[in-house]
């Protein structure tokens, strides 16, 4: 294989982590998912709504993340089912916007309210699909088809490559793709419509 060919490999296995829509990454921050952990995607879910202070802020993890590597670039996938709520372990790293504490209770009814808004049991998975890529070095500008609630739509990452390893951070919004973000008691409490996806990528 080329070096430029290995060069491509290696950054369009950025992008598919991102699972979602994006912008810029920034430069890594507190918390975010470290390389050595291997293939990891967290999303940050934030409150909202007149009365955002008696919820909670939530972190998912997919549990099931799978990564394939055809020749253009890896294909990413995972189900909502098996989305991780609000482990311990990683609320505790996170900061003080995730300090509250979350019982089983609670985990239990953000899940039943998660795959009710994403309507999981008709669109189960979420699938990112590799395009293509630019530029040289250590950052690349990716393109790839994301498939969400049943929408398609193609979107470009930025992402930071570094030997084996890719790791970035990207916002999504929900509305994006035809999903209306939870609410209850008129908006007394709401999830944000934006959403934080962190994730790192481990070429095998």
């Amino acid at each position: 294989m080329s070096v430029h060919a290995t060069a491509t490999r290696r950054l369009l296995l950025a992008f598919a982590l991102a699972g979602l829509a994006g912008c810029a990454t920034p430069p890594p921050s507190a918390g975010a998912p470290s390389p050595e952990q291997g293939n990891e995607l967290r999303v940050l879910v934030f409150r909202g709504g007149t009365a955002a202070r008696l919820g909670h802020n939530h972190v998912l993890r997919a549990a099931d993340l799978r990564v394939d590597w055809p020749a253009v670039g890896p294909v990413l996938s995972f189900r909502l089912d098996a989305l991780d709520i609000d482990p311990p372990t990683l609320r505790a790293v996170l900061g003080q916007a995730f300090s509250s504490a979350v019982d089983d209770a609670a985990r239990a009814g953000t899940r039943a309210n998660l795959l009710k808004a994403l309507d999981a049991v008709a669109h189960p998975e979420v699938v990112v699909r590799t395009l293509h890529q630019q530029g040289e070095g250590s950052r690349r500008a990716v393109e790839a088809e994301i498939t969400l609630h049943g929408v398609t739509k193609r979107q470009w990452f930025v992402v930071d490559v570094e030997g084996k390893r890719a790791r970035g951070e990207v916002v999504v919004r929900q509305s994006d793709f035809g999903i209306q973000p939870f609410t209850v008691l008129g908006g007394l409490l709401a999830v944000q419509d934006a959403l934080v996806v962190q994730f790192v990528l481990v070429e095998p």
